[in-house]
């Protein structure tokens, strides 16, 4: 059988990419607004075609036929670390998915599957339901998927829709459980395993006083808007947010406990926690490339529903 090929839409850094190379899907065809992302990604798949394409500007007969669409919609206006403005966010290209999915219907180029990704609030949308409604035909699996259960070491909770033309829909395997010896699975990968030993940037007590204060006089700790958390070896990391290498984030206060003192996450534990190879290039300023890490799918998930895919 031949190799089945891949199209990703708004494909980010390459985190469904390189998920599905490992799973033995190929990229015929990869594109985003953003050109730091597309650089990130032409430097890590040089063998991929990717070009800076705005999606609204894009038409289904310009693109190849392929067995797989994939699908980043921007979560920015859906999550609770935003504004959740929805769809009256400029960023919110679900609908030009929806135009896409007509126009390929038209042209008798419907892909064999379809996969989506974005927030756990993004399901309740209209966005969503349009995606669905153009799907008819197709069989749907739609679940909010953990992906410390797939080999990633963050408890990064996300929505996922994967379609296929003919029925079943592919369901992904999970590789990993927080308590193994319940279901013969490997353990969740702790942050012992990806921690960081060439950190050297420590908060003083002084600095995480002037933290607390600062948060204090904004009345965030009284409202619930934060939640000071403190992480160690044994822990599993929490979702990599844009704004986690501030240590304090917009909506998240995470911290690493090291070695008797405390720290932020560095883009390594961000990178590894995602399931991103060490090897693998991130292009950008410091805040362009936490940005990458924390929109990409986690690679190890990427590759499950690639192997669920294959073995329909």
């Amino acid at each position: 059988m031949d190799q089945l090929t891949a199209l990703h839409m708004a494909c980010g850094a390459g985190g469904i990419t390189l998920g599905f190379e490992y799973g033995g899907i190929r990229t015929a065809y990869a594109f985003d607004v953003n050109p730091v992302v597309v650089e990130t990604h032409r430097v890590n798949f040089p063998d991929a075609r990717c070009e800076v394409r705005d999606i609204r500007a894009l038409h289904a007969s310009e693109l190849p036929t392929v067995d797989v669409w994939t699908f980043g919609i921007p979560c920015e206006p859906f999550s609770i670390s935003g504004k959740m403005l929805g769809h009256q966010d400029a960023r919110d290209i679900s609908f030009e998915l929806v135009r896409l999915l007509q126009e390929a219907r038209a042209l008798y180029q419907m892909p064999r599957f379809v996969f989506l990704e974005n927030v756990p609030p993004y399901a309740d949308t209209a966005g969503a339901a349009a995606i669905k409604a153009q799907l008819h035909g197709y069989a749907i699996l739609e679940a909010i998927f953990c992906h410390a259960n797939y080999g990633a070491a963050t408890t990064r909770r996300r929505w996922h829709l994967i379609a296929a033309s003919e029925p079943p829909a592919p369901c992904p395997t999970p590789t990993h459980a927080e308590h193994p010896s319940l279901f013969g699975l490997q353990p969740w990968i702790r942050l012992g395993t990806i921690r960081d030993r060439s950190a050297t940037s420590y908060a003083s007590c002084h600095t995480l006083n002037r933290w607390l204060r600062a948060l204090a006089r904004r009345s965030e700790l009284a409202r619930g808007s934060f939640v000071p958390t403190i992480y160690d070896d044994a822990d599993v990391a929490p979702t990599m947010l844009t704004s986690t290498f501030r240590a304090f984030g917009q909506k998240q206060m995470a911290l690493m406990y090291d070695q008797g003192r405390l720290r932020g996450f560095t883009l390594i534990e961000a990178r590894r926690a995602q399931g991103f190879p060490d090897t693998f290039v991130i292009c950008g300023n410091k805040e362009q490339q936490w940005s990458q890490i924390g929109c990409a799918v986690p690679p190890p998930f990427a590759e499950a529903v690639a192997r669920a895919i294959l073995t329909r």
